[in-house]
């Protein structure tokens, strides 16, 4: 799921409490505009919530309620969302959910059938950057992006020789490994973060770089490891989130005028 499928489905769940009267009548109308959900902090122990969420504490003044309160009422919910598997409040009125894993998979065939303006400048084809190799020193921010775009190339060149085949019946649910559902949530937040911090070009670099940590992490094998070992469901899913990973990470190094190299 993407940001603005998050905001739709918080709105419903506003909307539908103001009808019941568990909030203010002007809840009906919708969280503040702006960005409301954010991938959960990766770096803090225990994590396993995918987005969180600050708008109860936006919100809450508001409609004259305590963020507490206020994230409560949400957060119940939230729960009674098919896509949604968990919800936490924090005692701020942080919200953090969890997303059912074919919900969260979701993005990998987004990603696929709108590669040709997925995370790029609404409105605005790619460009096809060349450079000649070994322009961007080691010192270039970008070379890690370009690095981690060359090297999901050659698992997907290894794994298609290997027979793994791309189907659109593949079970995008079995990508449950915690580096696997940290890639799937930075791939659907990347369009978001990119756009807020338009004419930035500092932080637009970083979330490229960010994803592409991620996309290095993230080292399950693609292919089966034995010779004459038939592949398996599990490998033809990862094939998929490779392949949407390195349109993600193309296109984010076009929108920063950078080749994406498929050999490095």
């Amino acid at each position: 799921m993407t940001p603005e499928q998050l905001r739709a489905l918080l709105e419903e769940v506003a909307a539908q409490a103001a009808r019941t009267g568990e909030l203010p009548d002007e809840a009906e109308g919708g969280p503040p505009a702006g960005p409301i959900f954010r991938p959960a902090d990766t770096r803090a122990a225990g994590v396993v919530a995918d987005w969180v969420t600050p708008v109860s504490q936006r919100w809450a003044p508001v409609l004259d309620l305590a963020p507490r309160d206020l994230a409560r009422v949400l957060a119940l919910g939230l729960t009674r969302q098919k896509p949604v598997a968990a919800v936490e409040v924090a005692p701020s009125g942080l919200i953090a959910l969890t997303l059912e894993d074919s919900a969260r998979s979701a993005i990998v065939p987004r990603v696929i059938d709108e590669q040709d303006h997925y995370a790029l400048v609404p409105g605005r084809p790619r460009d096809e950057v060349v450079e000649a190799p070994g322009s961007r020193g080691p010192d270039d921010s970008l070379r890690p992006a370009q690095l981690a775009h060359a090297r999901l190339c050659r698992i997907i060149r290894n794994a298609e020789a290997a027979g793994v085949e791309r189907r659109p019946s593949a079970r995008l649910g079995e990508l449950t490994h915690v580096a696997e559902r940290q890639l799937l949530v930075a791939l659907a937040d990347l369009p978001q973060r990119l756009d807020r911090h338009v004419g930035d070009e500092d932080q637009q670099r970083r979330a490229v770089t960010d994803l592409a940590a991620l996309a290095d992490a993230w080292d399950h094998p693609v292919r089966p490891m034995t010779v004459g070992v038939h592949p398996a469901s599990i490998h033809g899913a990862r094939l998929l989130l490779a392949d949407a990973a390195r349109i993600v990470l193309r296109n984010g190094l076009s929108r920063l005028g950078a080749a994406a190299p498929e050999r490095m």
